[in-house]
């Protein structure tokens, strides 16, 4: 990945070929997205916001090219401009600027909130738009034995009225992989470590904590499950708590001179029981915002050593 860095900050051609490629290819691989938003990113924050927006400008143009050769439409170009990369690069500005990774961070929670107040806006009723667009899914359910059409419904209704929450929530996720990527490109390349204590000390304002705890209220009690807008909120807040507390966890882990396993075995149980270490981490997170464990292992530590 240090190499891609390299490649990216060669100069403008070498970084509108990865943008590009990578932008073309997170039409088959979101995660490619990343790839591109990031490498925004990077010359945004180690060479300005006009650098950024430049190569901004550049990869949608040749995007839109490849594009109308390839699908006969160059819009989707516009799409990865207004989605991926123009917002990651006001985040990359504001990191320039503002030196405060917790800072870019919630800002890019809001632009989660944009996006789930502009699916209200435009839908109306977010939920009934999603189960339009999830309706063949319950017909491929019947289709194939595993779901009668009464149960493929069922299921397919209760996912839609997830869905305006966690599409805004994939989209804050994505933002926030492609601004630690890009950072933490530019620390590899100009200050190795940087990015790595600036996420061990990643903390939220105070102010989550109370929002916090009511989104966690909203999403987890079965009684508050048809609250709409609140409960889309709260997905989106569930997501930046997990984030504490994953820096929490990596955070500790390096106090304590624990070893890399502890977060191998971390990430293992993310991938096996994701909805319910998403949410574990997210109450740690949560409880980190009012108690601040890493304060209080370092205290610790400190009287331990004076103690010796």
């Amino acid at each position: 990945m240090k190499g891609l860095a390299s490649l990216v900050m060669r100069g403008i051609s070498p970084a509108v070929m990865v943008i590009t490629v990578s932008a073309m290819l997170s039409l088959s691989l979101p995660l490619f997205g990343i790839l591109s938003a990031a490498a925004v990113g990077l010359i945004t924050l180690r060479q300005g916001s006009r650098a950024g927006l430049k190569v901004s400008g550049l990869s949608t143009l040749a995007l839109g090219v490849m594009m109308l050769l390839i699908l006969g439409n160059p819009l989707p170009a516009l799409g990865i401009l207004l989605i991926q990369l123009l917002p990651l690069w006001l985040l990359a500005m504001l990191l320039r600027t503002s030196r405060s990774l917790d800072l870019t961070v919630q800002a890019a929670f809001g632009l989660g909130l944009l996006a789930i107040l502009g699916q209200y806006l435009l839908m109306g009723d977010p939920a009934s738009v999603w189960l339009e667009e999830l309706r063949p899914l319950a017909e491929q359910f019947e289709q194939s034995g595993l779901l009668t059409a009464e149960q493929g419904l069922q299921l397919v209704q209760t996912i839609a009225g997830w869905m305006a929450g966690l599409f805004a929530a994939g989209l804050f996720l994505q933002l926030v992989a492609g601004l630690f990527l890009a950072r933490g490109w530019q620390a590899a390349l100009y200050n190795p470590g940087g990015f790595r204590k600036e996420f061990h000390a990643f903390r939220l304002h105070r102010v989550f904590g109370v929002v916090g705890g009511l989104a966690l209220a909203v999403v987890l009690m079965p009684t508050l499950l048809d609250a709409g807008l609140l409960r889309d909120l709260g997905v989106l807040l569930l997501v930046l708590l997990f984030l504490q507390g994953l820096a929490m966890s990596h955070s500790l882990v390096a106090k304590r001179n624990a070893g890399s396993g502890w977060l191998v075995g971390l990430y293992l149980l993310l991938i096996i029981l994701m909805p319910q270490m998403v949410v574990v981490l997210s109450a740690i997170g949560l409880t980190d915002i009012w108690i601040n464990f890493r304060a209080r292992f370092k205290s610790s530590d400190i009287g331990g050593r004076e103690g010796d």
